[in-house]
Parts: structure tokens; C-alpha cells; sequence
């Protein structure tokens, strides 16, 4: 795995932020803001504590 950010793969980078918050801007003018607990290879996300 590289040590990089630029270096990475979009699935390492999303690894990288299991636990922090993160800001989700989705089709339709609709943004989430939470704590990423994890993710499947289609990149479905797990979110904790989410606010609208």
C-alpha cells in the first residue's frame, strides 16, 4: 500500500477514513455528515451519529 495519499486507490483512501467524519454529497442536492464504520467493495457506506 502507498504511503502517498495521491498514491492510493480510492478503496484504500475510504479505508483510511474508517472512524472519522466524514461530509457525503449525494445526487439530488442531498448531503450526510458522519462517522464512517465501514464499507463494501460497491462502496455502500456505514454511518454513525448522521445528520442531514
Amino acid at each position: 500500500m502507498a504511503n502517498n495519499p495521491s498514491q492510493l486507490l480510492p478503496q484504500e483512501l475510504i479505508d483510511r477514513c474508517i472512524g472519522s467524519k466524514i461530509w457525503v454529497i449525494m445526487k439530488g442536492d442531498k448531503e450526510l455528515v458522519g462517522t464512517l464504520r465501514g464499507f463494501d467493495v460497491y462502496v455502500n457506506m456505514v454511518l454513525e451519529d448522521v445528520t442531514e
